[in-house]
C-alpha cells in the first residue's frame, strides 16, 4: 500500500495481472478507481469525484509507462465519471444505460457538487464515447466479463470480473465497511434493496476469490453475505424511520463504518427529494 499527496493504492499481483486500486480520501467520497495492468497495456475502471484526486490518478496511471487501452465508467453516479475529464484523450466505454442516465441526469450533479466544492469538481456533462454491452472481451490477452446489473446501488451498473484470475472489480455493488448509499430509486419510485439484494446473491455465487469494492478496502467473496446483512439491516432501519432520526439509527447499526455521508445523501433521495 502506498499514499500520495491525496490517494491511497493498494497493488494486487495476480497471476496474469496487477491491479492497482486506488482510493480517494473522504472527500473524495473514499471511492476506488482500478487500473487492471497487462503486459503491454492499462484499463482503467472508473474516474473518481473530485478535479485533484483524478488529476492525480492519471498521473499514476501514466506512470506506469503503458498505454491505456480504455477507460470503463461503470455506473452513471459523479463519484464514478466526474473524473473522465482527465482521460477525454482515451476510449471511454459505458452501458448504453449509463450514457443515457449521466446525460439525464449530470447536470443536476454537478450543480449539486459545485454547489458544495465549487470548481473544485467537474463543470460540464462529459459523456462516454462508446456504449458497450455484456459479454466477455479480451484485452491483451486477458479476459475481461462485463455484466450488467439493473434496480441496485444505481438504476444501471457494469460490473467486471477477470475469470481467470477469480476476481470481480464489483464497484459499487459492494461497499466493504463503510455506510451504504441506499438513496437510489428505480424509475417507478421502488426502493434498491429488493435489486441490490438479488445482485449480490448472484455474484456470491461466483467463487471469486479477490472482490474489489466500489468504497472500502479489496476483500474476498464474504463481502457478499456482510452486504446481505447490512442491506437487510438497512431496508429496516428505512422503514421504521423518518428523515430526522434514520441517520442516527444507522450509524447506530453499524458504528465503527466509515463514510457518513453516504447515509446524508441517501436520507435526502429517501426522505427529502422531491422529483
Amino acid at each position: 500500500m502506498t499514499t500520495s499527496n491525496f490517494l491511497v493504492t493498494t497493488k494486487i499481483q495476480l497471476k496474469g495481472v496487477c491491479i492497482h486500486c486506488c482510493t480517494s480520501p473522504d472527500d473524495g467520497e473514499r471511492v476506488n478507481a482500478q487500473i487492471v495492468e497487462t503486459s503491454n497495456k492499462l484499463v482503467i475502471v472508473d474516474a473518481m469525484l473530485m478535479r485533484a484526486h483524478a488529476k492525480e490518478f492519471r498521473a499514476y496511471a501514466d506512470a506506469l509507462g503503458k498505454p491505456i487501452d480504455r477507460i470503463f465508467i461503470t455506473h452513471a453516479h459523479p463519484d464514478h465519471w466526474f473524473g473522465i475529464e482527465f482521460f477525454e484523450d482515451v476510449r471511454s466505454c459505458a452501458l448504453p444505460q449509463t450514457i443515457q442516465e449521466i446525460q439525464m441526469m449530470g447536470q443536476l450533479e454537478i450543480d449539486f457538487h459545485r454547489n458544495q466544492h465549487g470548481d473544485l469538481t467537474n463543470d460540464q456533462i462529459r459523456l462516454p464515447k462508446e456504449a458497450v454491452e455484456e459479454g466477455q472481451l479480451e484485452i491483451d490477452g486477458v479476459i475481461f466479463g462485463l455484466h450488467k446489473v439493473e434496480a441496485a446501488e444505481d438504476l444501471f451498473m457494469l460490473v467486471i470480473d477477470l475469470p481467470n484470475e477469480k476476481t470481480l472489480l464489483a464497484q459499487d455493488l459492494v461497499y466493504n465497511k463503510v455506510h451504504m448509499f441506499v438513496g437510489q430509486r428505480s424509475m417507478d419510485g421502488t426502493t434498491c434493496f429488493a435489486g441490490w439484494t438479488a445482485a449480490l446473491e448472484k455474484f456470491k455465487k461466483g467463487g471469486y476469490s479477490i472482490v474489489i469494492p466500489g468504497h472500502g478496502v479489496p476483500t474476498d467473496g464474504t463481502v457478499f453475505d456482510a452486504n446481505i446483512s447490512q442491506l437487510a439491516v438497512m431496508q429496516e432501519i428505512y422503514a421504521t424511520s423518518d428523515g430526522s432520526n434514520f441517520v442516527q439509527r444507522a450509524v447506530g447499526a453499524f458504528p465503527n463504518y466509515g463514510l457518513a455521508s453516504m447515509l446524508e445523501m441517501s436520507n435526502y433521495f429517501l426522505f427529502i427529494a422531491k422529483f
